[in-house]
């Protein structure tokens, strides 16, 4: 016990350091400059464009079960009327239920959305410009994706 002594006080002592607490969730990948693509829709997301909706800006999330068109880009954090975003499904929804936004800031202000109509054409309303992780929820799924707000 003796010879293991040493070793296991170095190891507490390595684990009470200060360093950055884990978040509490995974954030979404990537960063708030890259991801967003102007390249043809996937042909899932295509339902309402004329041709492949190529030169609309568009982010895909995380996993890649949902899709952000990005009407006006980059999009406008404006807690009154808010920017408008198309959130298409990749995956089947049978029971429509809201779309749940749930979203961090880099600094840590939070905000929360709950979009009624579930995924489809929405007002996004952020209260503050910057780059903010959101948590996307609707009828029983869920993706992730980092957007900046100006």
């Amino acid at each position: 016990m003796r010879t293991l002594a040493p070793a296991i006080l170095i190891l507490l002592l390595g684990a009470c350091t200060a360093s950055k607490p884990a978040p509490a969730t995974t954030p979404p990948r990537g960063d708030c400059e890259t991801g967003v693509s102007r390249a043809a829709l996937p042909e899932w997301a295509r339902a309402g464009f004329t041709g492949d909706g190529a030169g609309t800006p568009h982010r895909l999330g995380d996993r890649g079960d949902l899709m952000a068109v990005l009407f006006n880009y980059p999009p406008v954090a404006d807690p009154d009327r808010g920017t408008k975003i198309l959130w298409v499904s990749r995956l089947p929804v049978d029971s429509p239920r809201p779309l749940v936004i749930d979203a961090v800031r880099d600094d840590g202000q939070v905000a929360r959305q709950e979009l009624t109509g579930g995924a489809g054409p929405s007002s996004v309303q952020l209260p503050a410009p910057g780059c903010w992780a959101l948590t996307l929820s609707w009828s029983g799924h869920t993706d992730a994706m980092r957007l900046r707000f100006t």
